[in-house]
C-alpha cells in the first residue's frame, strides 16, 4: 500500500516505531514497537493517515492479534500530531476505566505524549483536563472513553475519530434510540476528514463485525512461501484439504495431546512443508490483497486469525492443541469457540436448510426401547408443559454418537406435585430397562427442565413451578439434575448454580441451549460414524416436525436468534436436556479405550452375577 502522504505528518507506523514504548507489566515483550516482529499489522494503522482517502476500517480479528495495539499506536500518533477529537466506545464503563487506565495512560506517559495533555487554563496549570474518561489535548484535541449503553455522553461534542472497539458487544438497539452503531456514526457526520475503527472477534455470520467486513474490500493476509515463493492464506488442514497447518496426536494417560515436533504447514502450491521458525519469513514476504468490491470505496476490511500470530505472542503448537481438544471439529461446542477465537471466523449456524421430511427419511429401522448396536449410556431429558411432562431417553456411545429410543408422555396438572403424572414418571425413570444383549440396563441420568412457568403472569406461580421441579429431582438426586436453559451461555455446556430461594434443592444446572442446537444442526449432517444422530422410523411425524422446530434467523430487526418455526418444539428440547445429562457424566470426554472398559465392565458384571 502506498499513497502521497503529506510531508508533515508521519505514517502511524512511523511514529509507532520511533516513540511507542510498552513498559513491564504492560506487556510480555516490553520496549520500543518492531514492526518486523508483525509486519501485517503495519499497513491497517497507516490506513488512517488524512492523505490514504480511506474512511472506515473493519477488523475481524482472532484473540492476540496485536488490533488493540495497533489501534492504541494510532491513537497516540494523533495526539502527537494534534488531528483528531476521538471516541472511544467499548463494551461497559468499567471495561473502558480499566482500559484508560491500564492502556491510555501507559500509552501518554511511555510514548513521550505527557507535555500534550492540556492544562484547563493559563491560571489553573497545575489542574489538568484528564480524568478517566476524558482528556483534552494540545491542539484543542479531546478524547473521550464510553459504552456503547452511554450515548448521552458523546452527544455534546463531534468526533472525527470513533473507534468501535469489541462492537461484537453493542446491543442490537437501545431503549427509545434506537441503534447505537448507527447513533455513533452520526457523531462523526459534520467530520471533513472521519475516520471509523471497528474491531472485534466475530460471533455468527449476522453479527456486526462480519456484516462490516462484508461491507468493506475483505483483505487477507497471503503468507510467502519460503520454497516456493507462492502466496496463501494460512489455514488448519482440515474439510478435504491437502495442505495448511498439520499435526499429529498422541494418547497418553487417556490424554490426546499434540506431538510437538509433528507440527508443520503444507504448501498449498508446492507441497513441501514449512516450520514454525520459518513463519517469520512467510509475514515478511507477505501481503494483504483484497477479496471483494467494497460497498464504498472508502471502506476497508481485514481478517486476522492466530495462525499468522507472531510465534512469541501464539504458536501453532497452541492452534493444533486447541484443534486437538475439539476432537478435531467433532466436539462442536468447543470447536465453535476455536473457529471464533483462534481462526477469528463467525460461527456459521446451519439449522435454515433442515427439512423434516428429510430426516424423517433417514431415519433408521431398529425397534424404540431397545439399544442399538454402538450404544452403551442412556440418560432421559424431560421438557415440563402444563398438562404434561414429555420424556426422550437417548443412548450414547463412542465420540458421541447418539441413538433415540424412547419417548413418552405422561399427563396431568404439573403443577401440583401430587399429581398422578409425577409419581408415574418417577416410576418410568425407576423400573424401566432397555435391553442391550442379553441385559437390561436403566437409564443412567436425567436432565428435567426448571424453567417452565404454567402461570407465567403470576411472580409467586413461577416460584412455586420451580419449587414442584426441584422437590421432584430432591426425591430422586441421585441419578437426577435440575437444569433450565440459559442462552448466553457459552464456554461450557452446562454450569452449576446455586438455587438462591428455600428449596428442598440446593444446584441446578444451566445448559447452553444455543451451543446445543448449533451442536445438533452440524451433527444432523454427519454420515455414519462419531458424532452421528439417528432416529428410529417408527416415530410419528410430530417427533421430527419438533426436532426441526428451530431454525437460526432474524428474530427482530438487526437482532438474531433460535426462532420457532413449528408450536412443538419438545423432542428438541428433551434431547438438549438429554445431552446436558451426558455432559453431566462427562461423556464427552470418554476416550475409545475407557468406552470399551466400561463395555466390559456391564458384561463382567452381569456375567459374575449369572455365576453366581
Amino acid at each position: 500500500m502506498k499513497w502521497k502522504t503529506s510531508a508533515y505528518i508521519e505514517l502511524p507506523s512511523q511514529w509507532a516505531e520511533q516513540n511507542r514504548f510498552l513498559p513491564s507489566g504492560v506487556s510480555n515483550y516490553p520496549g520500543k514497537i518492531n514492526h518486523a516482529i508483525a509486519p501485517h499489522m503495519v499497513e491497517i494503522q497507516d490506513c488512517f493517515h488524512p492523505d490514504s482517502g480511506i474512511k472506515l476500517v473493519t477488523v475481524m480479528k482472532s484473540t492476540q492479534s496485536l488490533a488493540t495495539t495497533t489501534i492504541e499506536n494510532v491513537i497516540g500518533w494523533a495526539i502527537k500530531n494534534k488531528l483528531h477529537n476521538i471516541l472511544y466506545i467499548i463494551s461497559s464503563k468499567n471495561i473502558a476505566k480499566m482500559r484508560s487506565s491500564a492502556a491510555i495512560d501507559v500509552l501518554i506517559d511511555y510514548s513521550g505524549l505527557a507535555d500534550y495533555v492540556k492544562p484547563i487554563s493559563t491560571r489553573m496549570k497545575r489542574k489538568t483536563a484528564d480524568n478517566t474518561f476524558y482528556k483534552e489535548f494540545a491542539g484543542g484535541r479531546r478524547l473521550m472513553m464510553t459504552s456503547y449503553n452511554s450515548i448521552a455522553d458523546a452527544k455534546s461534542f463531534s468526533w472525527d475519530f470513533i473507534i468501535f472497539d469489541e462492537i461484537e458487544e453493542a446491543p442490537y438497539e437501545l431503549k427509545g434510540q434506537g441503534d447505537p452503531e448507527k447513533i455513533f456514526e452520526m457523531r462523526g457526520t459534520t467530520a471533513r476528514h472521519l475516520k471509523m475503527a471497528k474491531i472485534s472477534t466475530p460471533t455468527n455470520t449476522q453479527g456486526r463485525i462480519h456484516t462490516n467486513f462484508l461491507n468493506g474490500d475483505q483483505r487477507y493476509f497471503f503468507c510467502r512461501c519460503p520454497h516456493c515463493g507462492e502466496l496463501q492464506i494460512l489455514k488448519i488442514m482440515a474439510a478435504g484439504r491437502d495442505y495448511g497447518l498439520f499435526a499429529q496426536s498422541e494418547t497418553i494417560d487417556r490424554v490426546e495431546q499434540i506431538i510437538p515436533d509433528s507440527i508443520h504447514y503444507v504448501c498449498q502450491f508446492c507441497k513441501d512443508k514449512i516450520y514454525e521458525y520459518q513463519k517469520q519469513d512467510m509475514l515478511t514476504g507477505g501481503k494483504w490483497i483484497p477479496q471483494a468490491r467494497p460497498v464504498n470505496p472508502e471502506y476497508r476490511s481485514y481478517h486476522i486469525s492466530n495462525l499468522m500470530s507472531p510465534i512469541m505472542f501464539f504458536t501453532w503448537q497452541n492452534v493444533m492443541q486447541q484443534f486437538c481438544e475439539t476432537d478435531w471439529g467433532q466436539k462442536i461446542t468447543k470447536f465453535k469457540n476455536f473457529v471464533i477465537d483462534i481462526l477469528g471466523e463467525p460461527w456459521e449456524s446451519r439449522s435454515e436448510k433442515k427439512d423434516w421430511l428429510e430426516l424423517k427419511s433417514r431415519a433408521e429401522n431398529y425397534p424404540l426401547q431397545a439399544i442399538p448396536q454402538g450404544a452403551l449410556v442412556i440418560t432421559a431429558g424431560i421438557d415440563v408443559q402444563k398438562n404434561r411432562l414429555e420424556l426422550q431417553a437417548v443412548a450414547w456411545g463412542p465420540g458421541m454418537s447418539a441413538w433415540t429410543i424412547d419417548y413418552q408422555q405422561f399427563f396431568g396438572d404439573t403443577y401440583n406435585r401430587q399429581d398422578p403424572c409425577w409419581r408415574n414418571c418417577e416410576n418410568y425413570l425407576k423400573t424401566k430397562r432397555y435391553k442391550f444383549r442379553n441385559i437390561d440396563l436403566p437409564i443412567t441420568m436425567t436432565a428435567i427442565d426448571s424453567g417452565y412457568n404454567p402461570k407465567a403472569e403470576e411472580q409467586e406461580a413461577s416460584i412455586r413451578a420451580e419449587h414442584v421441579v426441584y422437590d421432584f429431582v430432591a426425591h430422586n438426586h441421585t441419578r437426577m439434575i435440575a437444569v433450565r436453559g440459559n442462552p448466553d451461555l457459552k464456554d461450557m455446556v452446562i454450569k452449576e448454580e446455586r438455587v438462591k430461594r428455600v428449596s428442598p434443592l440446593k444446584t441446578r444446572y444451566d445448559v447452553a441451549v444455543n451451543e446445543l442446537k448449533d451442536e445438533i444442526f452440524v451433527k444432523i449432517d454427519l454420515p455414519e460414524g462419531d458424532g452421528a444422530l439417528h432416529f428410529p422410523v417408527s416415530l410419528p411425524d410430530e417427533f421430527f416436525k419438533g426436532f426441526l422446530s428451530e431454525v437460526f434467523a432474524e428474530v427482530e430487526p438487526g437482532k438474531w436468534g433460535w426462532r420457532k418455526t413449528y408450536d412443538r418444539n419438545e423432542p428438541l428440547d428433551t434431547w438438549i436436556y438429554a445431552r446436558a445429562a451426558a455432559e453431566r457424566l462427562n461423556l464427552p470426554t470418554w476416550t475409545e479405550r475407557v468406552w470399551n472398559d466400561y463395555e466390559q465392565r456391564i458384561l463382567s458384571a452381569v456375567t459374575g452375577r449369572d455365576k453366581v
